[in-house]
């Protein structure tokens, strides 16, 4: 269906062909139908929702096309990679919808776990066409199909001639003058849908079949060699880009650099983590979190000699809460920064509020945006996630920090540590890792691996502590760097009763340093926070003595394929275990 068509077309005749043979004709008349009913039926549905963006487009085809051209999601590799079904797929549609992870951490997982739960059977929009898409049937990937996205298809023109009697037909009709032509013809009849040919005919068909096949397996090897030689290649161009020519010095070592988010991904990449904030009800947990939010208010309004007429920035400042907070403590101007589309209600919020005069709102990620002041005497920011540097905001604070922060300035809150504890909690071990051991009498011991590489948030109860808190890593916020986001440390636990260590638990405190000194913290044995902790649970249960020490070492790093998320590796008693915090 078309807008813009002219009344008078209505009044043109339909074509009928006058041929002796009426097939054609009806044919053609059969395939406009089927596509002004499916073009009807398209018209029907709800715009597609882009998985990572607020984008619609008219088609699930069109939306998939863009995920796959914009976003580098490639359903078609995904499906081969983890045997995807449809019922997979309409989960894994729920579950981008509703958890919003980037489209690399998608495309760099090795099994559909993470969209494995039932939950994810429900959709997250109503008639959703990507959930009405034919997966099985469009996304096929070929037998000889390779992830690396080369792939030449040439074998499906032949597959079309032979099996297709009307392109078969059409073909012979147009060879007429070719005698070779006019002799196969000769040999060949047609009956409805069907084509019958000498079995000469079809053998001789067959080996031009074969032989093109094994042409074209022969072509797909050498491009395979020269991609392979093209990668070479560009490793030792970048060896000799990255060393400026000279050769390698023999035994030197090179430190890792550790690349901030802001230039690790670009806004449009990083859409959906923004877009993950654009919802009231994550700044509903938040703000319902009185130990955050109130360690935050008594940092500004108890310390107001130190707010008394200072250029403020709030990086991250969703609704506005903590930019009103410094106004409130005497601030002579207030600026606040966001990427997310919260920030539309946080400027009525500040309206409402009768703040608008101190408090300025801007839209954009703080590092490709323009702001009204060149410096600032004070940059606050609640910034922290789970495991404290999940997310990985730190890096625009930092890069604030660096580029507006006024000499004899402070950034709030100023130092952060983490700290690790040992538990022994059986009842959450045995219902998340043991379960399944016996599922209604069978062993799934293939599905503790993937539960077990992933950092599990959640509330621990005090008194499932076992061991003192040692401290792994102490910032401060006013002198580091993105680099120190990523560390090594060594350290020991001393256990303080005879039991069963089930994992190794993780939270951060937090710490303004003023005049009116403020601290909180998201440990099991104070009241808990939105954080709540992060469990790095054990494969198997380890017995410990009371008065035991178990000397450890974790090495925290950011993943290569989402700079947002940490990789970690904990290692106890000489044994070393693997986990992500995503």
């Amino acid at each position: 269906m078309s807008g813009d068509s002219d009344s008078d077309d209505c009044d043109m005749p339909g074509l009928v062909s006058n041929g002796t043979d009426g097939a054609p004709g009806a044919g053609v008349a059969l395939d406009e139908e089927e596509d002004l009913g499916e073009e009807m039926y398209v018209d029907s549905l709800a715009p597609a929702v882009d998985l990572f963006s607020t984008k619609k487009f008219k088609t699930a085809e069109d939306c998939l096309e863009h995920c796959k051209e914009v976003h580098g999601l490639d359903l078609a590799v995904l499906k081969k990679r983890l045997s995807m079904d449809t019922f997979s797929y309409i989960r894994f549609v729920n579950y981008v919808r509703s958890e919003s992870p980037s489209p690399g951490f998608v495309m760099s997982l090795s099994s559909g776990a993470k969209w494995g739960d039932l939950k994810f059977m429900k959709p997250v929009i109503p008639d959703d066409p990507l959930l009405m898409f034919n997966f099985e049937e469009e996304l096929d990937p070929q037998d000889e199909e390779e992830e690396n996205g080369f792939e030449i298809d040439i074998s499906r023109e032949l597959n079309d001639e032979i099996a297709n009697p009307r392109n078969f037909h059409n073909q012979l009709s147009t060879a007429s003058t070719n005698s070779e032509d006019s002799c196969i013809a000769s040999n060949v009849t047609f009956e409805e849908d069907l084509v019958k040919m000498s079995l000469d005919k079809f053998n001789d068909l067959k080996k031009q079949f074969d032989a093109m096949s094994l042409e074209l397996r022969e072509k797909d090897n050498e491009l395979k060699a020269v991609f392979e030689d093209m990668t070479k290649m560009k490793g030792v161009a970048q060896t000799l880009f990255n060393s400026g020519g000279e050769a390698e010095k023999p035994f030197s070592k090179t430190k890792h650099k550790v690349v901030p988010v802001s230039e690790a991904r670009t806004v449009e990449e990083d859409h959906s983590y923004f877009q993950s904030y654009a919802h009231y009800s994550i700044h509903h947990e938040m703000l319902s979190d009185s130990v955050r939010t109130s360690s935050y208010r008594d940092a500004l309004v108890k310390n107001p000699e130190r707010l008394r007429d200072a250029l403020v920035l709030d990086i991250g400042c969703g609704t506005g809460i903590l930019s009103m907070f410094a106004a409130e403590a005497g601030a002579k101007a207030v600026v606040g920064v966001d990427c997310s589309d919260i920030i539309y209600q946080a400027m009525d919020i500040v309206r409402e509020n009768k703040m608008d005069d101190r408090v300025k709102l801007v839209k954009g990620r703080l590092e490709e945006t323009e702001l009204p002041y060149d410096k600032f005497d004070i940059i606050v920011s609640e910034w922290m996630g789970y495991f404290l540097l999940f997310e990985g905001m730190l890096d625009s604070v930092l890069a604030a920090r660096d580029k507006y922060l006024a000499p004899g300035g402070m950034v709030l809150p100023n130092r952060c540590t983490i700290e690790l504890c040992a538990i022994s909690d059986h009842e959450r071990y045995d219902s998340l890792v043991g379960f399944w051991s016996d599922v209604y009498g069978y062993k799934m011991s293939c599905m503790r691996g993937p539960i077990l590489a992933d950092a599990s948030v959640e509330v621990i109860p005090k008194d499932l502590v076992v061991s003192n808190s040692a401290n792994v890593l102490d910032l401060n916020i006013n002198t580091c760097t993105v680099a120190d986001t990523e560390f090594s440390s060594s350290f020991d636990l001393k256990i303080t009763k005879d039991c069963e260590l089930t994992g190794i638990l993780g939270y951060f405190d937090t710490f303004f340093d003023l005049p009116v000194p403020v601290m909180f913290s998201t440990g099991p044995q104070v009241k808990p926070t939105h954080w709540k902790q992060t469990v790095f649970y054990l494969p198997e249960k380890l017995p410990v003595k009371k008065n035991e020490t178990i000397p450890c070492k974790m090495v925290c790093k950011r993943m290569k394929t989402d700079a947002r998320a940490l990789k970690v590796s904990l290692t106890l008693d000489d044994k070393t275990y693997r986990y992500t915090v995503d």
